[in-house]
Parts: structure tokens; sequence; C-alpha cells
């Protein structure tokens, strides 16, 4: 009667567990990543509202589910006197802000992005008004080092 309850209980165990091991999943693939494009005007003029906008997508599918959206934009290497400003969902994928810019110059946009399990902050830089020799080719460096990979998503999953 011993061995007939263990082997019962051993038998109730491993049905339970390849329940729960199927539960949620249907095969074993990798979620996409998010996948976090900035967009940014041909032309910004100072004191003149501009809009700014990130597409968000995995794999072909528009993320209009996120779970928060902020752009964080700075002039030049000052990153610590950057401001942050929270995006509105406008469609497909897409969330946008306006924001005016007083000075020309050399900028920089880094989104903040978290949907799906990921955190993605990709850097875009861009030129308001003029910019000066210097500054266009530090958008042309940064620009060419946007084009390897591994530069231009700093994302994660967690």
């Amino acid at each position: 009667m011993k061995k007939w309850v263990v082997s019962y209980a051993i038998i109730i165990v491993v049905l339970l567990s390849a329940c729960s091991a199927n539960s949620g999943t249907t095969n074993n693939e990798t979620p996409k990543l998010v996948n976090a494009e900035i967009m940014i005007p041909g032309k910004i003029s100072i004191n003149k509202n501009s809009e700014l906008t990130v597409m968000l997508t995995q794999g072909s599918e528009y993320v209009d589910d996120a779970d928060q959206v902020q752009f964080e934009i700075w002039k030049g290497v000052n990153k610590e006197e950057s401001h942050h400003i929270e995006a509105e969902h406008t469609k497909e994928g897409k969330y946008s802000i306006k924001n005016t810019f007083k000075e020309e110059g050399l900028y920089y946009v880094q989104t903040h992005v978290t949907a799906r399990g990921f955190h993605v902050m990709p850097t875009k830089p861009f030129i308001v008004g003029m910019a000066t020799e210097d500054e266009l080719k530090t958008l042309e460096k940064e620009l060419q080092d946007q084009d390897t990979p591994a530069t231009n998503s700093g994302s994660h999953h967690h």
C-alpha cells in the first residue's frame, strides 16, 4: 500500500510540473527586441515649435502599448543640463513631443522607452538653426558612428 501511495504522488507531481511548464508559452522563441527609431524634421528653426517623434516596433508590429516614452534633450556636451519631456502616443507606434529651441547649435535627443519588458535608449544628434564648422564635423562623426549596429540601440531586457 505504501508503494502505491508513493507511486501515485510521483505521478501527480510529474503531471502538475508538465502542466505548469507549458503555461504561457507555446514555443521557446526569444522575444523580439523593441526597436526605437528617432525621427527629426529636416530643418529645425530657433524659437519655433518643432515635433520630434520616435517610432516603436517589435518585429513587424507597431508598439502602441509602451509603458513609458520620454525624450531627453540637451545642447552640445551639456548632458547634465538636459530636460525630459513625456511623449504622447499619436498613432501606429509613433510617440511625439513638441519642443521650442531657444539657441542654435548641435543638440542630442535620447528616448527612454519602456515597452514589453524592454528598455531602449537610442540617441540621435541634430542641428537647430545654423551650426559652427566644429558642430557640423561632430554631427557628421556622430552619424557615421551610429551606422555601426552596436552603438545605436542601447537596449536591454528585463
